[in-house]
């Protein structure tokens, strides 16, 4: 039996939920899985797992106060430089004391081992940023990090067709990376529809409240049956605003699938799991992209493009225009991953020779 250590990013939900279908399969393969992360990536997957040892990483505490990238991460790359450090001094305790065999790293830049087979996680081998300049310092910076690992996976697909992420993912030089499908952990059926707008909540302080207290204001002027899941895994409670807004803090994979299906319409972030998650459920979408954060922006630029989900900025959130308009996006529905079984089964076949 392989011991296997995951450490999602804690940075909104979606490293910790995209990590779920790796972590089912190396259940499945016969792995012991051990967690590390903190906050609330920590909480989701204690409630997904409460058998499986989940240990306290060190947090980035990563804020996004304004709608400019550069003046939000330019102060607190020395923080999260020290962070790094610190959590690849723990990684090498983890190491021992829990005789790890691999590591797989979503996005955790200091989760690697010199003694054992390490895998960054990441769909962002190209980090977008609004100055050339920059961009190419970061990508420069941002390759020379991820050779310390032995391996990098990519959550989407090769071939331009079938990507989710566009430029985001596309090979920029690196060595030893290997494509293994869209991560989610959403399942397909068909559902009876129950509600108009079920809006997702997600993402760093303090723009996560700021959408939420924006869309709540909203929606309790409109005549229509929502339900808002705020994102909070410290607590599962459950209460209504008005007669047709539902407010729920938090909800477990399967709570969140049902309820993905049973809505006509989602408002959510343009999280890159957000889109693999809506991409197999087949579920119209409207997208408002976390401000400063270039990423959610280019990804709802990108399918707005191509006519398959609506994008409105958080300032200019409107959610009765949006219902107008969203019947002209098509949405998309992807194939099942049967990749990443193969993949799995590839990585320990690996590590058993070492």
């Amino acid at each position: 039996m392989k011991r296997i250590l995951i450490t999602p990013l804690n940075w909104g939900l979606g490293h910790a939920t995209r990590c779920i279908p790796i972590i089912n399969e190396l259940l499945h393969q016969g792995c012991e899985v051990i967690i590390g992360t903190d906050g609330r990536a920590l909480h989701l997957l204690k409630a997904e797992y409460p058998s499986l040892t989940i240990l306290e990483l060190p947090a980035y505490n990563i804020s996004y106060r304004t709608n400019n990238m550069i003046a939000n991460i330019a102060p607190q790359i020395l923080k999260v430089l020290k962070v790094i450090q610190k959590e690849h001094q723990i990684i090498q305790k983890i190491v021992k004391e829990y005789q790890i065999d691999a590591i797989i790293s979503d996005n955790r830049y200091g989760c690697y081992s010199k003694n054992v087979y390490s895998i960054f996680l990441t769909h962002q081998l190209n980090i977008k940023i609004p100055n050339q300049t920059i961009e190419n310092g970061v990508a420069f910076f941002n390759k020379k990090l991820i050779k310390r690992f032995d391996a990098c996976w990519i959550p989407d697909y090769e071939k331009e067709e079938e990507s989710l992420a566009g430029i985001l993912s596309r090979n920029n030089g690196l060595k030893n990376i290997q494509y293994i499908g869209t991560l989610t952990r959403m399942v397909y059926s068909q559902t009876k529809i129950k509600r108009d707008i079920l809006v997702i909540l997600s993402g760093p302080e303090p723009q996560r409240t700021y959408f939420e207290e924006k869309v709540i204001k909203q929606l309790k002027e409109l005549p229509l049956k929502s339900l808002i899941i705020k994102g909070k895994t410290e607590t599962h409670k459950k209460y209504r605003v008005n007669t047709n807004v539902m407010i729920q803090n938090f909800m477990t994979a399967p709570q969140l699938n049902q309820a993905i299906l049973e809505s006509k319409f989602i408002i959510t972030r343009s999280g890159y799991s957000t889109i693999m998650d809506l991409a197999v459920l087949g579920t119209k979408a409207l997208f408002i992209p976390t401000p400063g954060q270039t990423e959610q922006e280019y990804l709802a630029k990108y399918f707005n493009k191509k006519n398959i989900y609506l994008t409105q900025s958080q300032k200019e959130l409107d959610v009765a225009k949006a219902l107008k308009t969203v019947p002209n996006y098509l949405g998309i529905k992807t194939k099942e991953n049967t990749i990443l079984p193969k993949v799995i089964a590839q990585f320990l076949i690996h590590i058993s020779k070492k």
